[in-house]
C-alpha cells in the first residue's frame, strides 16, 4: 500500500498551521527562560 502524496494546498495549510502554533510557542518559551534565568544566577 502506498500513501497518496499531499497536494500543494494541503502542504501550504500544514506549514501555515505549524507557523501559527510554533511562533507563539517559541516566543513563550523564550520569555519563560529569560525570566527564570535570574533565579539560577544567570
Amino acid at each position: 500500500m502506498t500513501q497518496p502524496s499531499a497536494s500543494g494546498g494541503q502542504t501550504a495549510r500544514l506549514v501555515v498551521s505549524w507557523v501559527i502554533v510554533g511562533v507563539p510557542l517559541v516566543y513563550a518559551l523564550y520569555q519563560t527562560i529569560k525570566s527564570i534565568l535570574p533565579l539560577f544566577g544567570g
